[in-house]
């Protein structure tokens, strides 16, 4: 979401406004002038339109500014600064002559690239993929023989994730500039802070709220000799005319008497601050984003790119390692896997497409007239805009799923074992146990062989889809499954289907279902006895909610949350043309009751039919698996119709918990809400990484978790409230299955049909690894098989990969370096606790040396020998530790 200011120029708005808003530091002895452009993959235009205009007019408009700034000194001369992607753009699309005036800005220091890509909305990203969006840059300045960004930008999102401030530092970047949108209410941090992560690593940042950049003058009582003025031109309309150049540098000048004025980087900046010393407060916080519900306008992408963000460096790491076991690559992988996590990270940049409010895309309404005008073709540019989007979520699938099937596949048929088989790979550094799943038209035996073990385990078989337990899967390893006649000894089935009493139980679970309401009425955890649900709750255990929001809702939300320009501000953060339709809470009432039950599961179903106040057919499958500890569910939607009004859809759990604690696995660390979130950021809604935790006094209760829907809202549903002071009191959960908030940028209606699956489990003595971070990260990597046949191969029927000494490390990166010779491992410590691992690699393995290096590959510290194929290493809570391995 960006401002509509079309006729006024951020830049005109940042010296006119803010710099009367500020009053002359006679202090003030240097000011360093940054000059950049907000840059949108999108909004302004569709977003191949942007980079086109990127790589043509643009950039060479401010190609001519800078040849035209050569007649001035020095320090009063041009400087542009751009993020990592639209430089590499413009480098890639722009013409021949024009590339070598931009490789020679570069060299020059007249084009700098700061250390990000673009603007992320980060607490939608992931581990993997926001590090390596830090190579664009990177690759940027090291082909033209300069050192590395030590500066890094974000602008108009409100609110990032914890994960910042590690990554960043870990990477080298010692300076963040986050500039709010003029609309947003904006955290409350000082101005200029250190931001200390979760692993204590510490970046200086400067949070500049009232918008994109800063002041021409410092505020009052500013106490540095420094001040940096970054002079923003608005979204995607490129660098200042040579006029504007001089009137704004000519400006700055006058409102900072006495001192120098110089062009230059936010990295200038920093240091110039830095040698003085500053004593800094320190802001130790989370900062969910007041935008974040915005991505669930895309429910199928969002899903698709939880799983895609783990898949494309699964299969890194699977390629590498099985070079290592004896089979060498038929394929170029990099190609792959770096195609696919760019799509991922485009994704997760912060534009969504075109606004409603620009005028091109058709106009706010509602019912017939809505449907009236999607029918003549009206909103087809903005829902072009939307396909842009999601297409990067496509393009990452094209480039990772087929080249998953094939490298299982390969590694199948490359096991020294004839005929049918299946090869079960554990992407997880930790020994793990877990359901599979083959389709298939072949017939095979009753059941499998462990090879490994000798294990007998039967196949549960409907049609073509065939199920069983694949057992002590070794570390990122394999183990192979032959098929046989003997179904070993039989046992005895933990699985109970009541059909009377409406219950389902495993050895782990008992629930009884009202098959009325088609939720849970009772859930208890058999070890315990403890009941998980709240039975005296306004929301039932299970429920799909469906909310319909009045004007009146709307109209408190944009009161409350717009700070600033609300003549241009409602029309996007609001929502127009409300008739004075109430607002309305309802779920399904019309619910057939279905109860299954095979050898590995039993199930209930409970199927929705549309009425007159839920206009849309959906299921609920509740599932217990045999040895599994976890209750499955499963929301599905059939033909959900398009609905411009505003709406949201939830999945309501009330657990049976007073006075509650709850633990949320966000990206970066496991955090408190109550007490690690900071003032002004979202309160009401934010997303998970992994999965969360609801505990009583004696840290006990249940995990939950969805591989699928990473948004959650604690006590009450939290769409279009902004609470910047809320603490959830009651131990309600709700999962946001889709919404239309956003008046702008995100998509305005969702149709269609998906499901998303839920994961709940009993806590009994509560840990990060073994409550939240095992059991999420299993549910987010699963365990991959296929089914091969003919002749052997070459490969032990088993095989272990990496093996971490502590269990909930993860192994983020295995693969090829980038920046150099060997390969990189990339461990990130995830239990939030100061720990020394044994790293151990296959007894194949040639590794002689582990080289550490930061997140962007710049070498640090001594060379650690592996020796017998392991090494030690110490790492931080919630620290990355990145090696590069030669032999």
């Amino acid at each position: 979401m960006k401002t509509s200011i079309v006729f006024l120029s951020l830049f005109t708005m940042t010296l006119h406004l803010m710099g009367q808003a500020q009053p002359v530091q006679p202090k003030v002895k240097e000011v360093i002038v940054v000059f950049k452009t907000h840059f949108d993959i999108g909004y302004t235009d569709w977003s191949d339109n942007v980079i086109y205009n990127y790589s043509t007019s643009m950039v060479t408009g401010a190609l001519d500014i800078i040849d035209q700034s050569k007649q001035l000194p020095s320090n009063q001369q041009f400087k542009w600064t751009v993020s990592g992607w639209p430089m590499k753009e413009m480098l890639s699309k722009s013409k021949p002559e024009v590339k070598l005036r931009i490789e020679k800005a570069i060299k020059d220091g007249n084009f700098q690239v700061h250390g990000m890509p673009f603007t992320f909305e980060t607490e939608a990203s992931d581990l993997e993929p926001l590090v390596r969006s830090l190579s664009y840059s990177s690759k940027i300045n090291k082909d033209a023989g300069l050192s590395l960004p030590i500066d890094a930008k974000q602008t108009d999102v409100p609110g990032h994730s914890w994960i910042l401030p590690t990554i960043l530092s870990n990477a080298g970047i010692k300076f963040l500039h986050i500039g709010c949108n003029a609309a947003s209410k904006s955290p409350e941090v000082p101005l200029l802070f250190w931001w200390e992560g979760p692993d204590k690593s510490r970046l200086m940042t400067m949070y500049f709220g009232p918008y994109y950049g800063t002041s021409p003058a410092p505020p009052e009582g500013w106490p540095y000799q420094t001040w940096m003025a970054i002079i923003h031109t608005n979204d995607n309309t490129g660098a200042p005319s040579f006029d504007e150049f001089k009137k704004a540098l000519k400006d700055i000048e006058e409102k900072n008497p006495g001192a120098k004025v110089r062009t230059g980087s936010m990295a200038d900046f920093y240091n110039a601050i830095i040698r003085e010393k500053p004593e800094l407060p320190v802001v130790k916080g989370d900062m969910p984003d007041t935008w974040i519900h915005g991505y669930m306008s895309m429910p199928r992408e969002v899903k698709a790119g939880m799983s895609l963000s783990k898949s494309a460096t699964n299969l890194e790491a699977l390629n590498t390692l099985t070079a290592i076991w004896g089979k060498s690559s038929e394929e170029a992988i990099i190609p792959v896997v770096d195609g696919a996590l760019e799509q991922i990270n485009l994704f997760d940049e912060h534009s969504f497409g075109m606004a409603m409010s620009h005028g091109h895309g058709g106009y706010w309404a509602y019912g017939d007239e809505f449907e009236n005008l999607r029918a003549k073709g009206y909103y087809e540019p903005i829902e072009y805009s939307w396909k842009e989007k999601s297409n990067h979520i496509s393009q990452a699938e094209k480039f990772i799923y087929p080249a998953v099937s094939r490298q299982m596949k390969g590694l199948a048929g490359a096991v020294n074992i004839s005929g049918e088989r299946i090869v079960v790979y554990n992407p997880l550094p930790w020994e793990r146990s877990g359901l599979v799943t083959i389709q298939t038209i072949q017939t095979l035996k009753r059941a499998l062989k462990n090879t490994e073990t000798g294990e007998i385990v039967p196949l549960s078989r409907n049609r073509n889809i065939i199920q069983f337990e694949a057992n002590h899967i070794p570390s990122m390893g394999y183990t192979t499954f032959v098929p046989v006649d003997d179904a070993g000894v039989p046992q005895k089935s933990t699985l109970v289907c009541d059909t009377k009493n409406a219950t389902i139980e495993n050895e782990y679970f008992r629930i009884s279902f009202d098959p009325n309401s088609g939720t849970i009425r009772s859930m208890i955890d058999k070890k315990s006895g403890r009941e998980a649900v709240k039975a005296e709750s306004e929301f039932q255990y299970g429920q799909y909610v469906y909310e319909r929001f009045s004007k009146e809702n709307t109209d408190k939300y944009a009161k409350d949350y717009i700070k600033g320009g609300w003549d241009w501000a409602y029309a996007e953060l609001g929502r127009m043309n409300l008739s004075d339709e109430p607002y309305r809470r309802t779920s399904g009432k019309n619910v057939r009751v279905e109860f299954l039950k095979d050898s590995a599961s039993v199930s209930a179903v409970m199927h929705f039919e549309a009425d007159a106040d839920l206009k849309h057919r959906y299921s609920l499958t509740f599932s217990l698996y045999k040895n599994n500890p976890a209750v499955e569910i499963i929301w599905s939607i059939n033909g959900k119709p398009a609905d411009a009004w505003p709406e949201g859809g939830w999945i309501s759990f009330p657990f049976n918990i007073e006075n509650p604690q709850f633990k949320l696995g966000r990206l970066g660390a496991v955090v408190d809400p109550a007490t690690d979130f900071i003032k002004g950021s979202n309160m009401d809604y934010c997303f998970l990484n992994t999965g969360m935790a609801v505990l009583d006094a004696k840290s006990q209760g249940f995990g939950i978790m969805s591989p699928d829907v990473p948004a959650v809202s604690l006590d009450r549903p939290g769409l279009w409230k902004y609470s910047p002071t809320f603490v959830p009191r009651k131990a309600n959960v709700f999962f946001n299955l889709y919404n239309n908030q956003w008046s702008t940028n995100f998509t305005e209606w969702v149709e269609g049909s998906w499901s998303t699956r839920f994961y709940i489990w009993s806590i009994n003595a509560y840990s990060n690894a073994q409550s939240i971070v095992i059991p999420s990260e299993e549910f987010r990597n699963p365990l991959m098989a296929a089914l091969a046949t003919g002749k052997p191969g070459v490969l032990s029927a088993s095989n272990q990969g990496i093996s971490l000494s502590e269990k909930g490390i993860l192994v983020t990166s295995f693969g090829k370096n980038r920046d150099g010779e060997g390969d990189i491992i990339r461990l990130w410590e995830q239990n939030g606790k100061d720990t020394n691992c044994i790293v151990t690699f296959p007894k194949t393995s040639l590794y002689k040396f582990a080289r550490p290096c930061n997140l962007r590959g710049e070498t640090l510290g001594k060379v650690i020998p592996v020796k017998a194929n392991l090494f030690e290493v110490k790492l931080n809570a919630y620290q990355p530790v990145t090696f590069i391995l030669t032999k």
